[in-house]
């Protein structure tokens, strides 16, 4: 069913009650939700208010209907055709796992409410396993505490610890970083792997000090016991830990409530009954450890669709999965939709100027668009399966440009959200219909959302009357708008309260109460504005933002997004010294892109080599520049100096997980990228020195 033709909202938020304070906006809530927040996904069932009574839910109405599917695996490595269990097979496994992982995952029983349930890590890619093991957990009151499968030994034992984990979890791939860590005096006592475990295996985990189970095993061997454990809503859920940029990660504690809120917010804001269906296909690529992955598999199995697994290589997702699978729904961050339009786009460029022109109209036209459909996009659509019809986007700012080639190339609406770990995932979203980019939609009915001033951004702030005035005003950014001229724009820090919002950090109440206010508002750090139609637009962060000699400000997420799109550049980081007038960055090439136009113009050079060209690295270059003039950088926001790091692994980065370059959610270490670079850094301030010398001598 087609939900392309769903009218444009009029209002994405209401205003409700009076302000708190006079240096915040008034109080946001959903339409038609202004007299009460909703925590449930269904309203005519209340007593469904947990997650396992979701999935149980699920079994009853949609025993038969598949649901976790993976590609089989062959006995020469390779993967055939994707194979789904059904919810009544699922249920099944899910009920004798949690039995038997009751007995695994004991503690002592003391502690605050929550500390006293037990816990279990999870440590592995997308897979049916994982999804059983987190309901199964669930179900029997356990706690899950997800690890990103991209984390190394350093992070496994510190979360292990931290979160005091009896079991974890994990795939056969991950063994060997669990046994690198030292446990002689650490809570860990079991591994449960995924795969059948071998007698080799179990010997190297007992010289570790650990048990190793296999899953199969601990499902066949669980016992009758343990049938009523269902949990409360107020039950912790998840110690979910943040990927922090600076010092180690924190455990963000989700409850029940939570959990099932922020999934029932996205579902119920909609209105419509066929959002999603029973027939449709997830494709589920995004790490469930990321709350973005794990709220939208939720709302996928409320209403009983099928949930598809890539088979964990990102290149082969696109060339593989995606055409096998054939999902109609997709979730994506916007680095990876950013990739496709790169690659359609290069495509574009290779053909001839009539094929240019018609993809230009085809992307430019609201009318006539079946001909367009015929003629160019469909045959793009059979890239993720030809059959999406419902495409969502998270975890960062979504261009306009980017959010109208994905609507007009595929076909469908592209649901923009706005949320973080600390109120799982879901705080806006845009609704179905929308037709502008540039912002996360209204609040989903499970959130109530506020701006509050910071020392740069108010809500009295008036946007300037003139173009002059703008660009003169740091703080504005994007393109001089003739029609908020003279007008009140309330600008501010997010805060966010509702059913979604996590009760605290595990063991850090210093965080906690900087976090959490005594109202129970969530500070988000992030700067939005609240635009006519009710909309919240993120403009920009808190935190990082430096100074530069002169006195200008500089966002420096604003400004990598900006670079970003330039077709060249597959990572960059921007560095501005407070004593020095202008940023620099470093940019890792897109070898891909870089490669294929090096055929036709310097054949038979390495990326290294291309980069050292003085006539490519000006090519580069001057297109930063022209991509960042055309996102509407001012002058000083503009890197004066590029330099490159071509040590690119198989992904394309050449800032790394395991360099401790960037976090498992591809978020840039900034303290240790510039550390890393300091030598390149001082070297490009010193040519800026140098030539402004000259220059001043001729």
């Amino acid at each position: 069913m087609s939900l392309k033709n769903v009218p444009p909202p009029t209002t994405f938020s209401v205003e409700w009650g009076e302000k708190e304070a006079s240096n915040e906006s008034k109080i946001h809530r959903a339409p038609g939700y202004e007299k009460e927040l909703v925590g449930l996904p269904f309203a005519d069932e209340p007593h469904i208010n947990t997650i396992p009574a979701c999935v149980k839910r699920a079994r009853e109405k949609y025993a038969s209907r598949p649901f976790l599917g993976e590609r089989t695996r062959e006995a020469d490595g390779k993967r055939g055709k994707y194979v789904f269990e059904t919810y009544e097979k699922c249920y099944s496994d899910i009920t004798r796992l949690g039995r038997g992982l009751v007995n695994l995952c004991s503690l002592d029983g003391t502690g605050k409410e929550g500390e006293q349930q037990p816990r279990i890590g999870v440590y592995a890619i997308n897979r049916s396993e994982w999804t059983k093991t987190l309901y199964a957990a669930w179900s029997f009151r356990i706690v899950a505490v997800p690890l990103y499968d991209t984390l190394m030994p350093n992070a496994v034992s510190y979360i292990v610890n931290h979160a005091e984990l009896t079991t974890i979890a994990a795939e056969r791939s991950k063994l060997a970083t669990i046994l690198k860590c030292d446990w002689k005096d650490s809570s860990l006592k079991n591994i449960v792997l995924f795969e059948d475990a071998t007698q080799e295996e179990i010997d190297s985990a007992a010289a570790a000090g650990l048990r190793l189970l296999s899953f199969s095993n601990v499902i066949k061997e669980s016992s009758e016991g343990h049938s009523d454990m269902m949990p409360k809503p107020e039950d912790w859920a998840y110690v979910m830990y943040t990927s922090g940029t600076t010092g180690d990660p924190k455990g963000v504690v989700l409850t029940h409530k939570n959990v099932l809120s922020s999934s029932a917010g996205i579902l119920r804001q909609n209105f419509r009954e066929d959002l999603l269906l029973e027939d449709d296909v997830y494709i589920s690529y995004l790490p469930l450890a990321h709350s973005l992955e794990a709220c939208l598999q939720n709302c996928v199995v409320f209403v009983g669709c099928s949930i598809g697994f890539y088979q964990g290589d990102v290149k082969k997702l696109v060339s593989e999965d995606l055409p096998d699978l054939r999902p109609t729904i997709m979730a994506g961050v916007p680095r990876i939709y950013a990739r496709i339009y790169d690659k359609v786009m290069m495509g574009v460029e290779s053909k001839g100027f009539i094929a240019k022109t018609l993809f230009s109209w085809g992307l430019k036209s609201n009318k006539s668009k079946f001909i367009y459909d015929m003629i160019l996009f469909n045959k793009l659509k059979q890239v993720v399966g030809g059959r999406i019809r419902l495409l969502a986007s998270g975890a960062a700012p979504l261009s306009a440009e980017l959010h109208h080639f994905l609507k007009q190339v595929f076909g469908c609406p592209v649901l923009q959200g706005y949320g973080m770990t600390e109120n799982c995932a879901a705080a806006c979203v845009q609704p179905l219909g929308s037709i502008k980019g540039g912002n996360v939609g209204g609040p989903t009915p499970a959130v109530e959302v506020k701006l509050q001033d910071t020392e740069d951004y108010k809500t009295s702030d008036v946007y300037p009357k003139t173009k002059e005035e703008f660009e003169a005003q740091v703080s504005f950014k994007g393109a001089f708008d003739p029609s908020l001229a003279g007008k009140v724009i309330e600008r501010g820090e997010v805060c966010l309260r509702g059913y979604n919002v996590f009760p605290g950090y595990y063991k850090n109440d210093k965080e906690t109460k900087e976090t959490l206010d005594d109202k129970g508002w969530l500070h988000t750090g992030d700067i939005g504005m609240w635009n006519e139609d009710g909309s919240l637009s993120i403009i920009d962060r808190k935190k990082n933002i430096f100074k530069l000699a002169q006195g200008e400000y500089v966002a420096p997420e604003a400004v990598e997004n900006a670079v970003s799109a330039c077709k060249w550049v597959g990572q960059c980081w921007i560095y501005g010294n407070s004593y020095e007038n202008y940023v620099i960055g470093i940019i890792v090439p897109d070898q891909e892109v870089l490669l294929k136009w090096a055929q036709s113009n310097k054949p038979n050079m390495s990326v290294a080599d291309l980069v050292k060209d003085p006539a490519v690295k000006k090519m580069i270059f001057d297109d930063i520049i022209a991509t960042g003039r055309s996102a509407k950088l001012r002058g000083f926001e503009l890197p004066k100096q590029i330099d490159f790091e071509t040590e690119i692994n198989q992904l394309g980065q050449g800032f790394t997980i395991e360099g401790d370059l960037i976090t498992p959610t591809l978020k840039l270490r900034r303290p240790n990228l510039l550390k890393k670079y300091q030598s390149k850094i001082d070297a490009m301030y010193a040519q800026i020195r140098k030539e402004e010398s000259m220059s001043k001598n001729v």
